[in-house]
């Protein structure tokens, strides 16, 4: 029983990974994600402190309805940054409103712009288009 056991935690990974959708393998294969112990899809992100200060936080990605996937994001207006943390969402949503490898923002809303994007830290810079 003992060595199924062991057989059965070592293609864990291999489940998850099986289970992700095309948007979380896509960012595995290019290194904008990594998979934790757990198997589960992981980036590292940018995230504000109650005291106005970041720091740099490992993210996993959460469960929830159909493929999810995982990013960060930042919101800031005129006067500087207002947030910055992880984003966990249906892949759908992340594949048409985040960037590969940097935070860009293509439209303000009342003088407050957010972008999201897939990648290690690519929340530490953002710029408004």
């Amino acid at each position: 029983n003992m060595s199924r056991v062991i057989f059965l935690l070592s293609f864990a990974p291999l489940a998850s990974f099986a289970m992700m959708g095309e948007l979380s393998k896509e960012l595995l294969n290019e290194g904008l994600v990594t998979l934790n112990d757990e198997g589960i899809p992981t980036t590292t992100c940018m995230v504000s402190l109650k005291d106005g200060s970041s720091t740099i936080q490992i993210c996993p990605m959460t469960q929830g309805f159909g493929p999810q996937g995982v990013g960060c994001y930042a919101v800031w207006s005129a006067s500087g940054l207002l947030q910055q943390g992880c984003y966990s969402s249906q892949e759908l949503s992340l594949r048409t409103q985040c960037q590969k490898r940097e935070c860009v923002n293509h439209r303000q809303k009342k003088g407050i712009s957010f972008c999201c994007c897939h990648g290690p830290l690519c929340n530490a810079d953002y710029t408004q288009v």
